[in-house]
């Protein structure tokens, strides 16, 4: 395995842990959904993740907020810990291309009825930037600057 192939399975990874506590997912989100990741930059710092909802599954929505989280502070934090348990470890802020899409027959409830809708609509894309890098600092790092001083 390549290392840019590894970058993307270990990003995958992390997704995956996120999404366990989903509804519908029942600690499976890689069977609930289908996921990969595309078009990295640097070491993770940009990233595409594409999330499929499958023929034959019911969820809520489809709306990429709902499912990966909204992107708060403590959203971006949970999402650089689990990219860092993965080997992961962005130093830039992250942007992260959300790209979600519909197999044909996925049922969606959109809390209009108790029978679930089919769609086959979409792709959507949604981006959303990390403000401000959470740096996780380095003891080394603090030991040479006072070293220096």
């Amino acid at each position: 395995m390549d290392e840019h192939t590894s970058l993307q399975a270990r990003i995958c990874a992390a997704w995956i842990d996120l999404l366990r506590q989903n509804r519908g997912a029942e600690g499976r989100p890689d069977q609930y959904y289908s996921l990969s990741i595309e078009n990295i930059r640097g070491h993770g710092e940009e990233f595409e993740l594409y999330i499929t909802f499958r023929a034959g599954r019911t969820y809520c929505c489809c709306e990429g907020m709902c499912h990966t989280g909204a992107f708060t502070e403590k959203r971006w934090r949970q999402l650089r810990a689990a990219l860092a348990v993965r080997g992961v470890e962005p130093q830039e802020p992250l942007v992260v291309r959300i790209c979600t899409r519909l197999e044909a027959g996925a049922r969606l409830h959109y809390g209009k009825s108790d029978e679930p809708e089919m769609y086959d609509q979409g792709p959507w894309t949604l981006t959303v930037r990390e403000q401000s890098p959470v740096v996780h600092d380095d003891p080394r790092t603090d030991a040479r600057r006072r070293d220096r001083n």
